[in-house]
């Protein structure tokens, strides 16, 4: 398993992604509901994003900082929550794209290995639909620590940008997060040693202080010894639905993930596991098509 982008992938999330920046609303600001909704709560408030003259959605979201690319990403209504605009201003791109000339880029950009560094639009669109569930688990169970699995960790920036958001050092996590640990996994030993390094150039404190741990393996077994997990992250293309993977999830944890044949069309999903059972039951999760 590897974090490899293929065509059909990123054709799926660019088209997904330009439907939601066309469609957004700056009106949608965090409205007094006294039921907890981690759909609306903890928004970014439109007003505090810079002006632009320039419409801004996926693809267009260049920078020359990581605070301007994030910015923009922001204001095109691709990170609409504050702890994923937090993390992702924390993770200096620059340190996993292989060097600040087209870091700030919003487009793949090569690795080695024959794989590239995702879009940084296309991390945000990953972010955006997995910090429901660890809202909600935060809300619902303060004293429980987060846990999440990054499936196919590449490059290791989307690993290090969970790590920032349930962060177990002093700095502590980002608010309303609370701590958690974050498990990468690739088929790749060399893209092992690649998160590795990139991660130790400014963030190797996610590694000092337990928040991340990165391994070699096969991603499509999961980690069942540290399961369940309230996000799962899935990098690479599925044929079919991991059983395994689905199973390891929390009750109320999602899952995204792209489901399809190898160079043949392939669909995004969000799986949420429901229910809790000792086998595999398909009816214990909802699972909906977001592309």
């Amino acid at each position: 398993m590897t974090a490899q982008s293929s065509l059909n992938v990123t054709t799926i999330l660019c088209l997904l992604l330009f439907l939601l920046s066309a469609s957004v609303s700056t009106s949608s600001f965090i409205p007094s509901n006294e039921q907890f909704d981690p759909s609306t709560s903890h928004l970014i408030d439109p007003t505090s994003l810079p002006r632009s003259d320039v419409t801004m959605r996926a693809w267009t979201c260049h920078g020359r900082t990581q605070k301007e690319m994030v910015d923009k990403l922001a204001s095109a209504g691709i990170i609409k929550h504050k702890p994923v605009q937090e993390a992702m201003n924390k993770v200096d791109r620059a340190n996993y794209a292989g060097g600040r000339s087209g870091a700030y880029v919003d487009s793949p950009q090569p690795i080695g290995y024959g794989q590239t560094i995702s879009a940084p639009h296309m991390h945000a669109h990953a972010l955006e639909e997995l910090i429901p569930s660890l809202l909600t688990a935060a809300h619902d169970h303060p004293d429980d620590e987060l846990r999440i699995l990054d499936v196919g960790c590449g490059s290791g920036y989307l690993t290090a940008c969970f790590g920032r958001m349930v962060d177990r050092g002093p700095n502590g996590p980002i608010e309303p997060l609370v701590k958690g640990k974050v498990f990468g996994i690739d088929a790749w030993s060399e893209l092992v040693d690649f998160s590795r390094a990139n991660m130790s150039k400014e963030d190797s404190d996610l590694f000092d202080t337990g928040t991340v741990t990165l391994q070699a393996g096969d991603g499509w077994e999961g980690l069942p010894d540290a399961a369940p997990f309230n996000a799962i992250h899935v990098g690479a293309a599925a044929a079919t639905f991991p059983k395994n993977l689905m199973q390891q999830l929390a009750v109320g944890g999602v899952m995204v993930i792209p489901v399809g044949p190898d160079g043949g069309y392939q669909n995004l999903y969000k799986v949420e596991k429901l229910k809790h059972s000792p086998t595999f039951d398909k009816g214990n999760f909802a699972i909906k098509n977001l592309l």
